[in-house]
């Protein structure tokens, strides 16, 4: 076998060394600083050309390189410094120089103004018009002006008028649904009395033919309304602008009065109970709502979970409300298109959208595709 002669050019010459000539200067003080050395010239001599070769290179940096470089005295002349503790201090300075001030995302969602408190609850008022009363007490109830009517409910009379009868008047529930609204130690009787006079009806009547009172759109609006949420969060014109501005109609009227957490947890309570009464009335009757109340509501019940006030209390009755509500939609999957763009109304700040997303709990088909749907969904699309 024959080796193959390497491929080696004939024209080849060494690089130019042309870029050594740009720096004759540093060239011409290392030969003289060499030609001192074999000399063996005094300690004069040497320090002479020590500084002669350090003044070169220090002409030779540039002026930002002079200007940031330490000096140190040291037997009569400068020397200059650059140790490990000045790169760490002239990075310090860089990282202030070119630091971009980071805004810090806060844990909680800034919310939004819903509910303003009130001093003392609406007043609500017994339509007894076409009610005729079956004994003496019951005439007196329907007869008696409302403070004496809140006093039967307290002590416990209507039970006993009510809890077996055959029928129960409807403007009874509406009034006792009204009453949600009242503070904690009216609530809590009323939430009672229409929870007990719901169920008691339900066992009494035949299982294919099921009846029971539910509140309109608009019954669950007023009652909101009695709770504090002034006209833009219950009757939107579009998407909802972050303001906690008090409208003047209203504030001029003296009800409000400034949020404290005693009245935060109240009115969770009382929303609490509306939300626990829907839930009965959507498993005992989904039909009675169509897809566009079911939507309405979602809306103002959404709304109301991102109150400034309601922030970190749990949404748990909500959550299940919601859920339920979304179950109950007939019209699946056409309406999840305007149900996201709905929701995408409800505010217009980011991080309070996702809380809202929070809301509908992943444990259902229809509730995974809120989020991806509404990330992408835009309020134009309607």
């Amino acid at each position: 076998m024959q080796m193959p002669r390497d491929s080696f050019p004939t024209d080849w010459s060494p690089p130019p060394v042309e870029f050594l000539n740009k720096n004759r200067k540093v060239l011409q003080a290392c030969r003289r600083l060499h030609e001192d050395w074999e000399e063996e010239a005094p300690d004069s001599d040497q320090k002479l050309g020590l500084t002669s070769l350090e003044e070169l290179f220090w002409n030779m940096a540039g002026p930002s390189q002079q200007a940031v470089t330490p000096k140190v005295s040291y037997g009569g002349s400068e020397c200059y410094v650059n140790n490990l503790d000045y790169l760490l201090q002239e990075k310090r300075m860089l990282v202030e120089k070119f630091s971009i001030s980071l805004q810090v995302i806060s844990p909680v969602h800034p919310g939004e103004t819903v509910f303003l408190p009130r001093r003392q609850p609406l007043p609500c008022i017994l339509d007894s018009s076409s009610l005729k009363p079956h004994s003496q007490l019951e005439e007196l109830f329907l007869r008696s002006p409302l403070p004496q009517q809140l006093s039967f409910l307290h002590k416990g009379l209507l039970s006993n008028l009510y809890l077996h009868a055959s029928d129960y008047p409807r403007p009874l529930l509406q009034w006792l649904f009204k009453l949600l609204t009242w503070p904690p130690e009216t609530s809590s009787r009323a939430f009672s009395l229409l929870w007990d006079l719901s169920i008691d009806g339900l066992f009494r009547q035949p299982d294919e033919d099921m009846r029971l009172w539910c509140p309109s759109l608009q019954e669950v609006k007023e009652v909101f309304r009695s709770l504090g949420a002034y006209n833009p969060a219950l009757y939107p014109q579009g998407p909802f602008r972050h303001s906690t501005r008090v409208l003047e109609s209203e504030a001029s009227l003296g009800w409000w009065e400034p949020h404290n957490s005693t009245q935060e947890v109240a009115l969770d309570i009382k929303l609490s109970y509306i939300y626990r009464f829907l839930i009965l009335c959507f498993l005992v009757q989904p039909r009675s709502y169509t897809d566009a109340n079911i939507l309405g509501l979602m809306e103002l019940l959404c709304r109301a979970g991102l109150d400034v006030g309601l922030r970190l209390l749990p949404k748990t009755d909500l959550q299940q409300l919601l859920l339920l509500l979304l179950e109950n939609i007939q019209e699946w999957p056409g309406k999840l298109q305007a149900l996201c763009c709905t929701l995408s109304w409800v505010s217009d700040h980011h991080h309070n959208l996702l809380a809202l997303v929070q809301f509908f709990l992943d444990v259902t088909p229809r509730a995974r595709w809120v989020l991806p749907n509404l990330s992408s969904c835009s309020p134009d699309d309607l």
